[in-house]
């Protein structure tokens, strides 16, 4: 319940909830009839929004066909939930009893977290056989969700739980066992519950690239149709199947862990490069020259990466000219004989792609904050906007583009548009929790005073939550890029997604690898810019 509302006691609890019941099953209804209304009337898009009658029409004319697509899309969802998950949890672990572990990886983390998803398909699709870039993509979706949600949860483990095994002799594995393993899996349970619908829209993108059956293979094979219906059709049984196993994990999560919560903010911080601790003889001396931990561990993280690259590529046992080594991608930009044409043609895509991304950044983030103020001020209206809000995250982007491409046509509108919409529902939800968890005593005086809703909104609740909004910057920023670089790809054909593009179809192999490693530099820039600001942001409001 909103902070704004804390007071507002109801008429009778059984009462309260039917009333509230009745006005989102009319708001709905309301909803679909206006869909239903400019369907009909094609007044949007030429048809691009077909009516909810038509989209249920497609769906039972080809009923047949959804079946095999499903299962293909969920058993390759479901090998990547498992490996995914796995590692998670794994790499997690031994992050928290070997500390420098994540140091050293901090880096390539971040790196992986920011490089858009479309940017790595093409890589995996060179590398990897059969439906190997399939499972790979699922594995990658869930992986950050549930390692963040996990890690979080290990650090979080009760203090004096943990003082107790280590008085009585237990060293760092039995602590771990006895205290931190247990003491996270509702944070387990929560990273799988978002982990959940990521597999299912990654296995989705990977068939993209490829192959014989799944929801994706069928939507590639329906966009030339001219039918939105179709594409409708698809998008939401995706949507659906996405819905359901958030759905289903949600439950579990609430049957095993019904009290436990966790801030996005939380979250966000999961993926923080760490500091050195000034508690120790290190720490005290590095905190006497502070630039030299950051200058340290960036080095070592980049010897990691390198290494890490180095080990990637020989793996996959292709050749070098196929599975570019960091020497290669550095000629390409700056020692080889072509590296001006390179370097002139990556700086005109990213002219092209980095305004769209930074308006679709900057209008997802505005938008996400005025509904999430709308919501605080009109509790009312989250029981009908939030399921809306979830269900466009779970439209799959790859279909969701194509459509939106039929409303806004194939220009820049179409970009930001795609842009906003991948980034607009993590910003509304971080912001929003900030609204929610404000501190109730400053809200209690301001209503002692008899103090409206909006002067309570501004004067104590949106300060308090200014930490949240950054952090909603930091979860945005990377998804911008990955909006931009689909929408180019897939729809209009310039900036980074249209070179990359060009070079899947030309097998233009160094291409590929320059695009992938310009666009993770840049989201790692982004990423920690944005980091920055929310650790000054945080210092002073302690």
């Amino acid at each position: 319940m909103s902070a704004l509302n804390v007071a507002a006691p109801p008429r009778g609890t059984g009462q309260w909830m039917r009333s509230e019941t009745a006005r989102t099953v009319l708001a709905f209804a309301v909803l679909l009839i206006l869909w239903e209304v400019v369907g009909r009337l094609h007044l949007i898009g030429h048809g691009a929004l077909p009516a909810p009658t038509a989209i249920v029409a497609s769906f039972i004319a080809n009923a047949g066909l959804y079946p095999q697509h499903i299962l293909a899309t969920l058993s390759a969802a479901g090998a990547g939930f498992v490996i995914g998950n796995a590692v998670a949890v794994v790499l997690a672990a031994a992050f928290v009893l070997v500390p420098w572990l994540e140091k050293l990886a901090s880096l390539v983390l971040v790196a992986l977290f920011c490089l858009p998803i479309v940017v790595v398909a093409p890589i995996l699709g060179l590398a990897l056989p059969g439906d190997g870039p399939k499972i790979a993509l699922a594995a990658l979706s869930v992986f950050f969700p549930t390692m963040i949600a996990v890690l979080v949860g290990f650090r979080q483990a009760p203090t004096d739980a943990i003082r107790v095994v280590t008085a009585s002799g237990g060293g760092p594995l039995r602590v771990f066992r006895l205290v931190r393993l247990p003491s996270a899996l509702p944070d387990l349970l929560m990273g799988l519950q978002v982990a959940a619908p990521a597999a299912i829209l990654g296995a989705i993108l990977g068939e993209f690239l490829g192959g014989t059956r799944g929801l994706g293979v069928y939507l590639l094979g329906s966009m030339g149709r001219a039918d939105p219906a179709t594409l409708w059709a698809i998008g939401l049984t995706a949507a659906a199947l996405a819905a359901l196993a958030y759905a289903v994990f949600g439950v579990i999560h609430r049957l095993i862990a019904p009290s436990h919560t966790q801030t996005i903010t939380d979250m966000a911080a999961g993926l923080a490069i760490p500091t050195s601790d000034p508690r120790t003889r290190w720490g005290r001396l590095l905190r006497r020259h502070p630039a030299l931990p950051a200058v340290a561990w960036t080095l070592a993280s980049l010897a990691f990466a390198y290494v890490c690259w180095h080990v990637f590529v020989l793996l996959t046992g292709l050749p070098e000219m196929v599975m570019n080594t960091p020497e290669r991608v550095f000629a390409s930009l700056f020692t080889g004989p072509t590296s001006a044409e390179v370097r002139a043609e990556v700086a005109r895509a990213l002219g092209e792609s980095l305004p769209p991304t930074a308006i679709g950044a900057l209008a997802g983030i505005a938008f996400a904050f005025a509904l999430a103020v709308g919501v605080s001020l009109f509790s009312a209206a989250s029981r009908t906007l939030m399921p809306i809000a979830f269900l466009s995250q779970t439209l799959p982007i790859v279909a969701l583009a194509p459509l939106i491409a039929l409303v806004f046509g194939r220009g820049p509108l179409t970009i930001v548009v795609v842009t906003i919409s991948v980034t607009f529902f993590p910003s509304f939800v971080a912001i929003l929790q900030g609204i929610r968890q404000s501190p109730l005593g400053p809200v209690m005086v301001l209503r002692s005073v008899a103090a409206s809703r909006s002067r309570i909104l501004f004067t104590a609740l949106l300060p308090a939550a200014l930490p949240y909004l950054f952090a909603a910057v930091r979860l945005a920023v990377p998804r911008a890029l990955t909006g931009v670089v689909l929408a180019e790809q897939f729809v209009t054909g310039t900036g980074l997604g249209g070179l990359l593009g060009i070079s899947r179809g030309h097998l233009d192999y160094r291409m590929i690898w320059v695009v992938a490693v310009v666009v993770a530099v840049i989201s790692v820039v982004l990423y920690i810019a944005a980091e920055r600001a929310e650790h000054a942001v945080r210092r002073l409001y302690a």
